[in-house]
Parts: structure tokens; sequence; C-alpha cells
């Protein structure tokens, strides 16, 4: 055992998983205990009250805090994790555990994740807010959707038979049957404009590539990635890319990109939805959001690309566009929600921003 380590607290979300959250949880606790760790153990009701005990886990200034739970409780308990510095653990226990898929925190084996809170490395890595133009701040750590994806989401939500995976399955097929093309349109941010800090605000540093600090000036430009090199456009926003070469003729200019589509994904990490490799090249330690756009198409031909994505060649199809930038602002048209870290994030438009390194994780060595 590390010997800086020695006081943890240990928060659990009862609702994780079905209870695998709360499982794990035993396991971990009485992992570290043995390991002659002081543990104090936070385990709320339900969700909302994880989060308040999430804050006086961190007010008790522990060595390190432990998560058993999924990216949804994670993200739920980040603003005042960011804000002490102290180190997250991670006892996969929701969904989908995209983050701990990400960086190889043991998905099925609750001892071996909680040792990483004793001796594993310490690792810094990218955080994201969606900021509403009410101010309002949330914090997400894998991938946000809005379109087909996170309409199914709220379709699940919404349902209440059937129950187990089949529900999610018939979410999908619902809204396949009545499947929508939605106007995107993705605007460049300013580094004053992103929210952080503001009203719900973390106060977290918005420096990362392309900024210079806190509350940078000037425009954060938008870039596409991949081969195809269009080169840059007017206004520095580069169109390189599959699908970049239709986006010069019409839709790409100096203030941003407009593109009907039925996906969008902007990415810390490369999986969403359990695995799904929906942003296969990002970078969770780059300071970028990896943006995946499915543009619109038939119906029929949208199937096709389940399988696609799945393997992760979806980007290298001329119908998807992809972008990497470090802030952008989303506008879609009224009513649509986006999801991140499975949980949603609220309506359109939001501005969404990746913070470098923001935060300490414990990983395998």
């Amino acid at each position: 055992m590390s010997e800086q380590v020695g006081h943890i607290a240990v928060l659990v979300n009862p609702a994780s998983g079905h209870g695998a959250g709360a499982d794990g949880a035993c396991v971990a606790v009485e992992r570290l205990r043995a390991r002659g760790a002081h543990v104090k153990v936070y385990e709320g009701a339900d969700a909302d009250e994880t989060v308040a005990l999430g804050r006086q886990a961190v007010d008790a200034r522990p060595d390190v805090v432990v998560v058993a739970g999924g990216d949804g409780t994670v993200s739920s308990v980040l603003g005042p994790l960011l804000s002490s510095g102290i180190p997250l653990a991670l006892i996969p226990g929701g969904t989908g555990n995209d983050l701990a898929r990400q960086h190889g925190i043991p998905l099925d084996d609750a001892a071996a994740a909680a040792d990483l809170a004793l001796d594993g490395a310490r690792r810094r890595v990218d955080t994201g807010t969606v900021t509403a133009d009410d101010g309002t701040v949330r914090h997400f750590v894998t991938v946000l959707c809005a379109g087909l994806d996170s309409l199914t989401n709220e379709r699940t939500n919404r349902m209440t038979w059937p129950r187990g995976p089949a529900r999610y399955l018939a979410a999908v097929y619902l809204e396949w049957l009545r499947l929508r093309r939605f106007g995107y349109r993705l605007e460049p941010v300013g580094g004053d404009e992103a929210g952080v800090g503001g009203p719900g605000g973390s106060g977290l540093d918005a420096a990362g590539p392309g900024l210079s600090g806190p509350g940078a000036s000037g425009v954060v430009g938008l870039s596409a990635v991949g081969p195809d090199a269009a080169g840059p456009t007017e206004g520095g926003l580069d169109a390189v890319g599959p699908g970049a070469a239709g986006l010069d003729a019409g839709g790409l200019d100096a203030s941003g990109l407009e593109q009907d589509g039925y996906m969008l994904a902007i990415g810390l990490t490369r999986t969403y939805g359990g695995g799904v490799p929906i942003c296969p090249d990002a970078d969770p330690t780059d300071g970028l959001l990896d943006v995946t756009l499915v543009q619109a198409m038939g119906r029929f031909r949208l199937l096709a690309f389940d399988s696609l994505i799945k393997a992760g060649t979806h980007v290298e199809r001329p119908e998807v566009t992809t972008l990497r930038t470090p802030a952008v602002r989303l506008v879609a048209p009224a009513g649509l929600v986006t999801y991140a870290d499975g949980e949603p994030m609220g309506p359109v438009p939001v501005t969404i921003r990746a913070h470098h390194e923001s935060l300490t994780l414990c990983v395998p060595a």
C-alpha cells in the first residue's frame, strides 16, 4: 500500500447498474480495510442523496475518493471533486462503464479496482462541461450525444415496459420508425463564452490546446481530422477528413458548420453505451473534444451503419464528418435533449468544453 494513502472515502450509488454499484462497493470496502486503509462509506438512498454525500466526502479531505457506480455517478459528483484536486478511484458498477473501459480499470473485479486506490498510477485526464444558455453547468467524463441516440435514451427512460435490455431495443426500433433528421449547427466558442466559473460552474481553468488560459479571448477554431485533407478554409476552420469535400461545397464557413444529420457525438473518450466506439480516435488527455456527425441518409442505409459504428470504422465513410476542437456551441432544433454519461444534460442550445487534464484518476500502472 502506498504510504501516502490512509484515509479513503467510498461513495456508493445504490441505483447504479440495478444494484451492481452497491455490490461492488461491499467488495471494495472489504478489500481496502483488509489492506489497512481507514475507510469511510457514504451511501445514500438515491442518486440525489449520492450527490449531496459526494460533497460531504470531499469536504472530509480524504486521500482518495472511491466512487462505486457508473459514469453518470462520477459526473454527478465531479464538481466538488475537481475543485479539491483529490484523486478518484472507480469501482465500475454502472450500465456502460465507458470511463473504466477507456483507462483499463477492471470491469468485473471490484477488489482489483479497489487496489488502484492504494497503489495504482495517478493519471491526469480530461473532463467536460455542458453549459446551458441560463448558465447551468453540468459535467461529463465520456461522450455527449444529441440525435437518434439521445432520443432513444429519452424514450427508454419514459417507458415502463418491457423490462431489462428489451426496453432499450424497443426504444431503438420505435425511434428508427420515426427517424428524424436534425439541422445541426456547430459554432466556434470564445474562451469567455463557455460558462466556466459562471453560475453553477466549477471554476476550472479553461486552458487547453488553442487557449491561453482562463477566459482566453478570441475564437477557438474547429478543425476536422482524417484522411483526404482539403486544407484550411476561410477563417481558420479546417475542413479535413471524410466528407470534407461535400462540406466545402455546402455548409462549412468562417462562423462554423451547418449540416443535417441523424446522430451527433462529442467525446472525451472513444466509447459510449458500454463500449461502442463512436469517437474511435479520441484521446482523453489531449484537451480536445472529438466530434462525430452522422449525416442524413436513407433510413435503411442508416441500418448498415450500426455494424460500422460498432467496429469503429464509420469515421472512414464519406457520410460521417469528424471534427476536433477544445470547445463548441451546439445549436439544433428546439426540443432536442442532449445526453452524456447516460444522463440527460438538458436541451439545446448548449456549449461544450473540454478541460485539459483536470481530473486525477487512479489507473493500472
